[in-house]
């Protein structure tokens, strides 16, 4: 059959514009990600909208932040990770990361979830806080997680150490707010931003001001990374407004550079 020449251009231009969007898939990598749980709903929600803006695909990793850092010694290869600013220091001092490519641009607290439905019990001051503690039949925190020293200097603040521990489960990254959507245990304390959406959880509050500690985030690029460029642009992104509105709705505060 022979083709009018006017169909036969636009066959030509589609099949054209076919053959660079798959040479682009090929020579574009995706970003390979190392990020702290405590981004990662935000991270998850937003990635499409991150991927058309960069024009490339993200590859994340989710886990604690001593997690993923410990990996990075170890030699894993990444393009750019998210962990507090203490981590960050400690693999530029290894030589790890791009030392000019850093952006701090979260904080976030530690609060308090129970299983959803259930009746809700207050941890605004600190005595409804240790009455909650008290009265859990079970409560569960991170093991290796940032949050954990915050944790524990509360308990030792309020005087419960000793009745905690006794009905304390230490989970791995980001186990505790399933174990209580599950009704494994009554409470879990983590970071807001891992509570504020977790599905079969309510979010009781942040800790009170005379306990809370922040945990901020920085990003960085890998030294060795061979997609510089889309990861810079994946950081630029971290440090737009549209992204610090959308950080907010899910319990962390932005910081401004």
């Amino acid at each position: 059959m022979k083709l009018a020449p006017r169909f036969l251009f636009s066959f030509l231009v589609l099949g054209l514009i076919s053959s660079n969007s798959f040479l682009y898939a090929q020579e574009t990598p995706s970003l390979r990600i190392y990020s702290s749980n405590g981004v990662k709903g935000v991270l998850e929600d937003l990635q499409s909208d991150i991927e058309r803006a960069i024009e490339t695909t993200l590859s994340f990793e989710f886990s604690t932040s001593r997690t993923l850092a410990d990996k990075v010694s170890m030699g894993e290869l990444f393009d750019v990770v998210i962990l507090t600013p203490a981590l960050i220091d400690e693999l530029a001092e290894l030589e790890k990361i791009d030392i000019k490519a850093r952006y701090r641009f979260a904080q976030v607290g530690v609060g308090v979830g129970s299983r959803e439905g259930v009746p809700m019990k207050s941890v605004e001051t600190l005595n409804d806080l240790r009455e909650t503690l008290l009265g859990a039949e079970s409560i569960a925190y991170g093991a290796n997680g940032q949050s954990r020293r915050t944790n524990e200097a509360s308990f030792s603040a309020l005087g419960v150490t000793a009745e905690v521990r006794g009905k304390s489960r230490l989970t791995g990254p980001g186990e505790g707010p399933g174990l209580v959507a599950e009704g494994e245990v009554e409470l879990a304390l983590t970071l807001v931003s891992e509570l504020i959406r977790a599905p079969g959880v309510q979010f009781l509050g942040a800790l009170p001001s005379e306990l809370q500690r922040y945990i901020q985030f920085e990003a960085a690029l890998g030294i060795a990374t061979k997609n510089s460029a889309k990861g810079r642009e994946f950081i630029d992104f971290l440090s737009s407004p549209d992204f610090h509105d959308v950080l907010k709705d899910h319990g962390l505060d932005p910081i401004s550079q």
